[in-house]
């Protein structure tokens, strides 16, 4: 019997996919999410060989809740239900990782299945390894509404807009908000496409920080500055001179 989980933010898309799954004798739903927290909350305890995971949920990008499942030792099967275009599924199929389109198709399904039942084999960790693959050549298509840190065995979602700054530290960056510093397993590229351009700037090859919260800019050598977070007197944020030309930009200085 092959365990599957569902994970969808739009109830109806839920239950055509439970229907039609549940046509088939040697497949049995465990456990439906609606949200991406929902579902980092609860498939580790599940362990499903397989989730349908929709591409865009409400609190979070797809990609992202499967990432953080992985850091979870959570290595399911995965098919996307996802609304891409034909780029993106050909991305999805070089890198041998099922897809479905919305609305379902029953036929489709059936292919679905039956590639599922042929990598669902005793040690065989080839899609695992290539869904891993397929996160990084893909990256996130939208950027989610939070953003997936890690304390103390703990998965915790910041908004973005709680954030004071990102800070790189060695390969991975840092997310700092007024109360914490929360760490992630996301470099500061991949942090900085997850944020709003409008409102987020690199200042530094260490730096992101959200304009929103900045308080006082302060001239320095070489024509560069420094930056005053609202709440951070003790820190001083750089902006060295590859970022200065598009600090200048946004603040019209």
């Amino acid at each position: 019997m092959i365990k599957i989980v569902l994970v969808d933010d739009e109830q109806l898309a839920r239950e055509e996919l439970r229907f039609l799954l549940e046509q088939h004798v040697n497949l049995e739903i465990i456990g439906e999410f609606a949200s991406g927290a929902q579902a980092i909350e609860g498939i580790p305890a599940l362990q499903p060989d397989v989730i349908f995971m929709d591409v865009y949920l409400q609190d979070m990008d797809g990609l992202d809740v499967i990432r953080t499942l992985q850091q979870l030792n959570v290595h399911s099967s995965v098919v996307f239900a996802t609304a891409y275009d034909v780029h993106a599924i050909h991305a999805f199929e070089l890198n041998a990782v099922d897809y479905i389109l919305k609305p379902f198709s029953k036929d489709r399904l059936k292919v679905t299945i039956e590639r599922i039942q042929q990598r669902l084999q005793p040690d065989d960790h080839e899609l695992s390894q290539k869904l891993t693959r397929l996160i990084e050549e893909i990256g996130v298509k939208q950027r989610p509404r939070k953003l997936a840190a890690t304390c103390k065995g703990r998965v915790v979602l910041i908004d973005p807009q709680e954030l004071l700054y990102v800070v790189a530290e060695g390969r991975y960056a840092s997310l700092v908000t007024a109360q914490e510093i929360w760490p992630t397993t996301f470099s500061l590229h991949e942090i900085q496409e997850r944020l709003d351009p409008a409102q987020f700037l690199q200042t530094h090859r260490a730096y992101i920080v959200n304009l929103d919260r900045i308080k006082e800019v302060i001239p320095w050598f070489n024509s560069t500055y420094k930056i005053i977070i609202e709440g951070e007197n003790t820190t001083e944020i750089p902006v060295s001179r590859t970022y200065i030309k598009k600090f200048k930009e946004r603040f019209d200085v």
